[in-house]
């Protein structure tokens, strides 16, 4: 049953990464907007994300994998935390020119947190297949 949950949480990560970021990231126009919807439906994936590792943690035996599972979780959070304060400073990058130091500093940020989620999901394939 703790495989369910896994699963759950790794196909969710994998359409993050591979469906949303690049369908609204690469948006060549409007980029504020598309980092809004990008934001928003991250924030409404942690709640769900937390509650399929907790369920895992519960159910699963080794409980050593949940927790580094729930601690990249965090690690995320944190920094759509960071990023989410940081976009609230700047106001709409989009009056930013494509090479200022706001901007780029922004968007290097933004890679992280998305190669913190493509981190996640390769960890979580790691203790679905190790289990």
């Amino acid at each position: 049953m703790s495989h369910l949950f896994l699963t759950l949480y790794a196909g969710s990560l994998f359409l993050l990464v591979f469906v949303v970021a690049p369908a609204l990231l690469r948006e060549k126009q409007n980029k504020n907007l598309a980092g809004r919807f990008y934001g928003r439906i991250l924030w409404r994936f942690y709640p769900l994300a937390f509650l399929l590792l907790l369920s895992y943690f519960i159910l699963d035996a080794n409980k050593l994998y949940a927790l580094l599972l729930m601690s990249g979780l965090g690690a995320n959070i944190i920094t759509s935390y960071y990023l989410k304060k940081l976009k609230k400073s700047l106001g709409d990058i989009d009056l930013f020119p494509f090479d200022h130091p706001k901007r780029r500093f922004f968007r290097k940020v933004s890679m992280i947190s998305t190669l913190l989620l493509f981190i996640n999901f390769l960890l979580s394939l790691y203790v679905f297949v190790k289990s």
